[in-house]
């Protein structure tokens, strides 16, 4: 089941003696096929070479953003939307999180440059985007700097997002997503990269995703969204009390139904034969759908 309503993945943290509410909205890479619009399924990121400028890199599992380069073509800039219909109205904060490939090897020029993100303000498509048919932009960035030098190896990094997000949720015909890249104009020569994993890569850890912080108000029914399984990771089992549910199934990343058999004495999905990954737990009740994103290791 591909609804918006799967976008709905929750954590629980606890502070002190208030509960907040958490949000991964993960997309993974979709069907390549210019239908992707950033939703859960549906992964829409992609990158564009001035050195090539007819090159499309929709289905890469990379992207990349540079300076501007003066003394060549070597420059690039990289693109995100993300789908935000059925993620929550009202935010205490959110993060765009992203895992940046390491730039240790060399750099001969234009090794230091601060990076930016700037809204587009026009549609693009991730399957057809190259260097002559970019999207319009913002003259002045929504976020920045951000310094990026050489060597690094950053790994993992969430960039406050609060300010592009509920500007998107207030202004919904205005979500085209955005571009990074850095402004420096110089010579590139092996220079410092914006150099991130996207959604279509295999490895669903490093995909691009936002974490939503929201608070009790925000208009979702919590009730359906606590559902304790557990551990997670997982191993040889998944604890979970789906006693008096409608109906309830597993899938791996593709939206296939997976067989597992639910113990109901002892709660628990037997687990042992899964591959290593990332599986969906669906759990339909009262005609509402929850979804539980979990990891085996």
């Amino acid at each position: 089941m591909r609804t918006q309503i799967q976008l709905f993945v929750a954590l629980f943290l606890s502070f002190g003696l208030m509960a907040q509410n958490v949000l991964i909205f993960q997309p993974s890479g979709g069907a390549n096929d210019g239908a992707d619009e950033g939703g859960l399924l549906t992964g829409k990121d992609t990158w564009v070479n001035r050195y090539a400028p007819n090159d499309n890199y929709g289905d890469m599992y990379i992207n990349l953003g540079s300076p501007r380069s003066n003394c060549n073509t070597s420059d690039y800039k990289s693109y995100y939307q993300f789908d935000l219909t059925s993620l929550p109205e009202v935010v205490d904060s959110v993060f765009f999180g992203l895992t940046h490939l390491a730039h240790d090897t060399y750099c001969y020029s234009n090794c230091n440059a601060d990076f930016y993100f700037y809204y587009c303000t026009s549609a693009w498509n991730e399957m057809t985007l190259v260097q002559s048919n970019l999207p319009t932009e913002n003259s002045s960035p929504f976020y920045g700097p951000i310094p990026i030098s050489f060597p690094n190896d950053y790994g993992n990094v969430e960039y406050e997002f609060t300010n592009a997000y509920t500007y998107w949720k207030s202004n919904t015909n205005d979500n085209f997503g955005f571009t990074i890249y850095s402004p420096t104009v110089g010579c590139n020569n092996a220079a410092v990269i914006f150099n991130v994993y996207g959604s279509d890569d295999s490895i669903a850890s490093n995909r691009p995703y936002l974490k939503i912080y929201y608070p009790s108000q925000a208009g979702i029914d919590e009730s359906k969204l606590q559902l304790a399984a557990y551990p997670n990771p997982f191993t040889d089992f998944i604890q979970v009390d789906l006693i008096g549910i409608d109906n309830y199934y597993l899938t791996d990343m593709t939206g296939r139904k997976i067989n597992v058999v639910y113990n109901v004495s002892t709660k628990r999905f037997q687990t042992a034969h899964l591959a290593k990954g990332l599986y969906f737990l669906y759990v339909e009740n009262d005609g509402k759908v929850t979804v539980k994103k979990l990891l085996k290791n």
